[in-house]
C-alpha cells in the first residue's frame, strides 16, 4: 500500500494546479477561522444594543470547544479536496496514464487501491492542518490549560477526516464516470450546491436527510454555544452512530462502485 502511495505522490507532487488548489484552501480556511469569532461577536454586539438582556459575546475557540467549531467550520472546504482527487483521476484519463499503468504491471486492484490510499493520506493531512490551527487557536483563546480539557472534544477532528475522505470518495466516483475534469466538478458542484438541495427540499419530512451528501454533512451538525442556550436552543454535542454509520455506508457505496467499473469496464 505504501508503494501504491508513493506512486501517487510523484503524480501529484508534480502537478502544479494541485499545489494552487491547496494553498488556496489553506489561505480560505485560514481567513474564515481566525476571522469568524471577530464577525460574530462584532454582530451580536450591534444587534444586542436594544434588547433588555446583554448578549455574551461567543468563545468559539476555548478548549474543549474549539474541536466542534472548528471541525463544522472546515466542513465548508471539504469540497477542495473532492475536487483535487477529480483532477488527479481524471487527469489520468485525459493522458491516458491510467492504461499505461496497467500495461507497465499494476493490476486494477492495485490501481483501485492506491487512489484510496491518496484519498485516505488526503483525509489525513486535511484533518492534521485543521488540527494544528485548533490547537493555536485553543491556546490563544483559552486561560487555563488542562490537558483532560484539552483533549475532550477532540474526536471531532477525527470525524471530520471521515467527512473529508467520504466527500473524496464522491469525487472519485464522479471522477471514474465522467472522465473529464473540467465536467466531473461541474457535476460535483451542480449535485452537491443545487441538485441534492432542491431534491432534499422537495422529498418530505427528514427524508432529504438521508441524501448522499447531506447524511455525510451531518455528522459534524451546528454546534451548541452560550448564545443558543440563552435562547432554549440546543445543537450538536456528540457525534450520533446512526450519523456514523449512513455515512460509512454511502463511502463504502462510492468506492465499491468505482471498484466494479475498475473490475469490469475498459479503462
Amino acid at each position: 500500500m505504501l508503494r501504491l502511495l508513493h506512486i501517487e505522490f510523484i503524480k501529484a507532487f508534480n502537478f502544479k494546479a494541485l499545489w494552487y488548489l491547496f494553498l488556496i484552501y489553506i489561505l480560505a480556511l485560514g481567513i474564515i477561522l481566525f476571522g469568524v469569532e471577530t464577525f460574530i461577536n462584532d454582530i451580536i454586539g450591534e444587534g444586542g444594543r436594544n434588547l433588555p438582556i446583554t448578549l455574551p459575546k461567543m468563545s468559539l475557540y476555548a478548549f474543549p470547544l474549539v474541536w466542534h467549531n472548528i471541525s463544522y467550520l472546515a466542513g465548508f472546504f471539504k469540497v477542495f479536496p473532492a475536487i483535487m482527487i477529480i483532477i488527479l483521476v481524471t487527469n489520468e484519463y485525459s493522458y491516458k496514464t491510467i492504461k499505461q499503468q496497467v500495461i507497465s504491471g499494476l493490476s486494477r486492484n492495485e490501481l483501485f487501491f492506491a487512489k484510496i490510499s491518496l484519498i485516505f493520506a488526503t483525509s489525513a493531512i486535511m484533518g492534521l492542518l485543521v488540527g494544528i490551527f485548533g490547537f493555536i487557536l485553543g491556546f490563544l483563546n483559552t486561560e487555563t490549560i488542562v490537558f483532560n480539557v484539552v483533549i475532550a472534544k477532540s474526536q471531532f477532528i477525527l470525524v471530520y477526516m471521515l467527512e473529508v475522505f467520504a466527500y473524496g470518495s464522491f469525487g472519485f466516483l464522479i471522477a471514474t464516470l465522467v472522465k473529464r475534469s473540467g465536467f466531473a466538478i461541474g457535476v460535483l458542484l451542480l449535485w452537491a450546491y443545487i441538485a441534492e438541495p432542491i431534491i432534499a427540499y422537495k422529498l418530505l419530512g427528514d427524508w432529504g436527510d438521508f441524501l448522499p451528501l447531506r447524511s455525510i454533512g451531518n455528522l459534524i451538525r451546528i454546534p451548541n454555544s452560550q448564545l443558543m442556550k440563552i435562547f432554549g436552543i440546543e445543537f450538536q454535542e456528540y457525534i450520533s452512530s446512526g450519523d456514523l454509520y449512513i455515512a460509512l455506508a454511502y463511502t463504502l457505496i462510492f468506492n465499491l462502485i468505482v471498484w466494479i467499473i475498475y473490475k469490469r469496464t475498459d479503462l
